[in-house]
């Protein structure tokens, strides 16, 4: 395994694979709150609507939203346990607070934490080892609660002070209708659907769930396991990355609210979400002629890892299972396969001075632009090695590749054209004049449009079918860098030297915001818009 680096500086051979949530809790409707789901990872929060299927209300540092948490609890907890009203078990180490999430306060108020033994005697009675941490817990509608810790499970009489049952979690939960749900190992988190018997248990690793019975008699799971994300779903992010020094920013998309501020590394050449939605990747040129970097930035922890990625790591993309990044390197005439779980790299010639990258959305091929005939070279991602070419005798820059993986756009700036080649097609593709530069190309989609950014104060916009130009969109001048909302419906572009992105609406070219960066940009600049946790 290749070793990784964190933002101490310190190497380490661990997984790269980065956690999701590690606790969750439910609080019912109260006056004009309307009844809600929290998740938590680390140091931050989100707030979903519990009957909304849609992207969080809102979303921050923990310290923020709660303010009146005791200090050690600031900066995140290990666990939750709802209870029928506003007011929360939470957990961290061997102790526990109650905290009313109306108040914003201790119950009772300026309470410190309590070990959990004191708080919950019948553990250090019946179950010693839950005294020393929990890893979840979830009322059930009779008042009492379970708790989970490892891959066992209690189910506690608080008035009573006493456990009532406890065992193995695949035990507790079985229902022979769902036999292996990916919880028997332990959870890290549960909470419950307000005043329901329904529940979630999520697994292990923080990215998926099981629905659950709470009722204390048929206590069961109900389901397989399914995606955390497909029932919670993330709002959607932007990034910025500083061409020149590596500076990072991340956005709310919709609010424009900052979440983060971050530093990757000098001349990076692109910058991408993960599909998991947990990270930042973009690229960074080695000092003094080393080995560049990936670097992997935890978007809520703020966490940054990187991974060495050849000579001089250029533009980047992910497949669409988040299993791997592909990372162009023309000095190295290459580009770099990256496991993302492990960190190791796979070599893949290419041709002279490979530049923009792209991947198909089924994850079977990636397209990677050259200076070479033909222009395009197709790898095959089974044999991670170039199967084919596309694209005639040109220079291929950067890319859009459309949602439907049937048209590959490429810049040409030499002669300040984008082509527009079919993936299954073969010889010289059309051009479509962009008026200067092609930096920045972002397909529409519904795959009918291209956009481009040409360092010129309109966006150029290409019509897929017909080939040709439409209407452009006017923004501020000299755009070197576009992103497109996931809903088509808004355009963000930078320009040279500008200290903030626009958002600009594309059925009118009317610019609805303006998200501040707080010092400028050089030259160059790249953006990505993705969901994302958070």
């Amino acid at each position: 395994m290749t070793e990784s680096t964190d933002s101490t500086g310190n190497t380490d051979s661990t997984d790269l694979t980065p956690p999701g949530v590690n606790a969750a809790f439910s609080t019912p409707d109260s006056g004009e709150s309307r009844a809600s789901v929290f998740m938590v990872r680390g140091d931050w929060a989100v707030r979903h609507e519990a009957a909304a299927v849609a992207p969080p209300a809102e979303g921050a540092a923990v310290r923020d939203l709660w303010p009146g948490l005791p200090t050690t609890y600031r900066n995140g907890f290990d666990a939750a346990c709802s209870t029928d009203s506003a007011r929360v078990y939470l957990f961290k180490g061997a102790t526990c607070v109650l905290y009313d999430f109306v108040q914003n306060t201790t119950v009772p108020p300026n309470a410190s934490p309590a070990p959990i033994g004191d708080r919950f005697p019948g553990l250090r009675k019946d179950a010693p080892d839950f005294a020393e941490g929990i890893d979840a817990g979830l009322p059930a509608p009779d008042g009492t609660v379970y708790f989970f810790r490892g891959s066992r499970c209690v189910n506690y009489d608080i008035e009573g002070d006493e456990v009532l049952e406890q065992g193995a979690i695949a035990d507790f939960w079985h229902n022979p209708d769902h036999p292996a749900p990916g919880i028997a190992d332990g959870i890290a988190a549960a909470f419950n659907h307000p005043a329901t018997s329904n529940g979630y248990l999520v697994t292990r690793d923080g990215k998926r769930y099981v629905e659950c019975d709470t009722d204390p008699v048929r206590h069961r799971v109900t389901s397989g396991a399914k995606t955390l994300r497909d029932r919670w779903p993330y709002r959607t992010f932007l990034t910025v990355l500083d061409g020149s020094d590596g500076r990072l920013w991340v956005f709310d998309a919709d609010s424009g609210q900052p979440i983060r501020q971050s530093q990757t590394g000098r001349e990076p050449g692109g910058v991408v979400i993960s599909p998991d939605g947990f990270r930042v990747l973009a690229t960074a040129k080695g000092a003094g002629g080393g080995e560049g970097t990936l670097a992997l930035l935890d978007i809520t922890a703020g966490t940054l890892k990187t991974v060495a990625a050849g000579a001089w790591p250029y533009r980047v993309a992910v497949l669409p299972d988040g299993s791997a990044a592909y990372v162009t390197n023309p000095l190295d005439e290459a580009a770099h396969a990256i496991d993302l779980v492990t960190g190791e790299k796979h070599r893949i010639g290419t041709g002279p001075r490979p530049d923009g990258v792209v991947a198909s959305p089924e994850g079977d091929f990636v397209y990677i632009g050259c200076d070479a005939d033909p222009a395009v070279a197709v790898v095959d991602t089974a044999r991670q090695e170039v199967v084919r070419g596309l694209g005639g005798w040109t220079t291929a820059t950067c890319m859009a590749l459309t949602p439907d993986g049937a048209t590959l756009a490429f810049g040409i700036p030499p002669v300040n054209m984008v082509a527009v080649a079919s993936t299954s097609g073969s010889g010289e593709p059309p051009l479509v004049p962009v008026g200067q530069s092609p930096e920045q190309l972002v397909a529409s989609p519904d795959s009918r449009y291209v956009y481009v950014a040409n360092r010129g104060a309109e966006v150029k916009v290409i019509d897929v079918a017909a080939v040709r130009e439409v209407a452009p969109i006017r923004v501020r001048d000299r755009s070197n860098a576009i992103a497109l909302s996931p809903d088509g419906e808004h355009l963000f572009v930078t320009s040279e030297r500008v200290d903030s992105v626009q958002k600009v609406r594309v059925s009118d070219g009317v610019q609805v915001e303006e998200f501040p960066l707080g010092s400028a940009l050089g030259l160059s600049a790249y953006l990505a818009v993705g969901p994302a946790w958070g």
